[in-house]
């Protein structure tokens, strides 16, 4: 069999153009390169059909495609509000998102939450094939509400309970694991007595991170480790530490999560005579993408959170979802510790 030349001035190739070079219908055609493999179409007339496609330089139609998949290839992404395009952090899971949906040829549509819910709306018109709901808060109302309408859920950023339903899950950081690194750092630069500056009020991930400390304080007892957890206060923070060291209060080992407290922590610690990487460690979490140790003049640890692969994780779970494929639930992405 001759091959077949083509040339970029080429009229674009059809599906019938296909099926007469390949000597099969059309039907076969479009099963062959739109259904999974094992299905309908033998795989050596599918692998044929495919290269001749591929010599062709055929390029399938959106609009037939979306007929014959039934797929809108649209996945919508619930924001919590038009502010939260403005987070740096939530750009970046963004990014990952979108990075990898592309290659599967799929396009995300930004939604936001409203006391209309208008974001139902674009799921009863089907103009998404699944959902991905972003956001750090408590309130449960909306993703109920996503789920309520059976359509494949990814919920990012937020640890939930999953109902029993298959096609929903939960993408986010494994807040437990930075809990469990945390102190075993701290012990073994022989930390005795520790604080965690963390406001478990302000979102779901600090309330995941005060409620794996508390469990591993509680084991720690009886080893004579004492911990502590410290609500910082974002409008006085530093003369609330300033106040606290004023008081005689100190800690070898000190967690803080945020660089917006960090600083303010040290230049009053140094204060009191208190000198960061003698008389106490410093672990720091924190969003910001590239952070690292010698962007500061003294001793610090950094553990960061990993958007973009919180977004690529999600897309994988909720493909599958659409896809009717087996996947894991619950992805937990571990913080990447910088030195």
């Amino acid at each position: 069999m001759s091959r077949i030349v083509t040339s970029k001035n080429m009229k674009q190739a059809s599906r019938k153009d296909v099926a007469k070079a390949a000597g099969v219908s059309l039907t076969t055609v479009t099963h062959a390169l739109n259904s999974k493999p094992g299905t309908r179409v033998n795989s050596e007339t599918r692998e044929r059909v495919k290269r001749i496609a591929d010599e062709l330089n055929y390029r399938p139609s959106f609009v037939g495609r979306a007929l014959v998949t039934g797929k809108s290839f649209n996945v919508g992404l619930l924001q919590p509000g038009y502010e939260a395009m403005f987070r740096n952090f939530y750009q970046h899971m963004a990014y990952g998102l979108v990075e990898s949906m592309g290659k599967d040829d799929y396009n995300l549509l930004l939604v936001f939450r409203d006391e209309q819910k208008n974001y139902l709306r674009t799921i009863s018109q089907g103009r998404v094939d699944g959902m991905i709901v972003l956001q750090s808060d408590f309130g449960d109302s909306h993703i109920e509400n996503v789920i309520d309408t059976k359509i494949p859920t990814v919920v990012l950023n937020r640890t939930l309970d999953l109902p029993e339903r298959e096609v929903v899950g939960c993408v986010a950081s494994d807040h437990a694991l930075l809990v469990e690194d945390m102190f075993k750092c701290f012990l073994r630069r022989g930390c005795r007595n520790i604080a965690a500056f963390n406001d478990q009020r302000s979102c779901d991930p600090n309330f995941q991170v005060f409620e794996a400390f508390t469990r591993m304080s509680e084991n720690l007892i009886k080893d004579g480790i004492t911990a502590t957890t410290v609500v910082p206060s974002k409008e006085r923070f530093a003369a609330q530490i300033n106040n606290l060291f004023e008081s005689g209060q100190r800690w070898d080992g000190i967690y803080i999560d945020g660089v917006e407290f960090l600083l303010p922590l040290v230049k009053s610690a140094v204060k009191f005579g208190l000198k960061p990487g003698s008389d106490f460690e410093i672990i720091l979490s924190a969003v910001e993408k590239g952070l690292k140790p010698a962007d500061f003049d003294f001793p610090v640890t950094i553990y960061l959170q990993q958007p973009e692969v919180m977004g690529i994780e999600a897309w994988k779970m909720l493909k599958a979802f659409i896809d009717k494929e087996k996947t894991a639930r619950f992805v937990k992405v571990p913080y990447k510790k910088v030195i």
